[in-house]
């Protein structure tokens, strides 16, 4: 047994070695650090969802106050990047910061992910009205964050530039800016920012979105 007690204490060395060099080298991602600052922004662990009931589907419609109502699942869409991220609210809290989020690692986002598209005060002009808040994408600062919903509010309208690709950029009218986001982010989600329209493609730096299919909850058949 003694003969084999240095080799095991050899061992433990170099496992605990190895484990320092691992750690090290990690990188710790702070989600705050990628968005502009504001004090109107409050950075929550993950969306959580209202315990407030929710009116039945097929009430809803919008009304012309400017007031948001519910509607029909197949009213709603998402905003998808060319990397399948979906344009989301991440902190319920109105006035928070939108990302962009790939399906996959935002299944607890459930409705907040999905989007209502309605004329704005403006003929050519539309805005996006969130399907289980009620809110509206709004123009602000460097980025894009969710607010009351008005139609006198600018910053809430929004123009759809068509593409050849079938995909659409989206300038805001207030800004004269376009949502933009990056498709290789070294992280599991991308900051969503506004900056000069040009249709980008470029590697780090993507300006075109797809009107996509709403996300809903899939029921398993026996």
């Amino acid at each position: 047994m003694k003969k084999f007690l240095p080799g095991l204490l050899l061992m433990g060395l170099v496992a605990c070695s190895s484990n320092q060099r691992m750690s090290d080298y990690s990188q710790p991602e702070s989600q705050s650090d990628l968005a502009p600052k504001s004090s109107t922004t409050q950075f929550q662990p993950q969306p959580l969802l209202s315990k407030a009931s929710s009116m039945p589907l097929n009430l809803l419609s919008s009304s012309k106050n400017g007031q948001v109502s519910p509607s029909e699942p197949s009213n709603f869409m998402t905003l998808m990047g060319q990397n399948g991220a979906l344009l989301t609210v991440w902190a319920l809290a109105k006035r928070n910061w939108l990302w962009a989020y790939p399906n996959i690692y935002s299944q607890d986002f459930g409705n907040i992910r999905n989007w209502k598209i309605e004329p704005g005060k403006h003929r050519e002009y539309f805005r996006f009205v969130n399907q289980s808040l009620g809110t509206c994408i709004e123009a602000y600062g460097n980025g894009l964050i969710h607010d009351t919903c008005s139609l006198d509010k600018l910053a809430q309208e929004f123009e759809l530039l068509p593409t050849d690709s079938g995909a659409v950029v989206i300038k805001s009218v207030s800004q004269g800016r376009c949502v933009t986001y990056n498709p290789v982010s070294p992280t599991y989600y991308s900051t969503v920012t506004l900056s000069t329209c040009d249709g980008a493609t470029e590697p780090l730096r993507d300006q075109t979105w797809y009107l996509a299919p709403p996300v809903l909850e899939a029921t398993a058949v026996n």
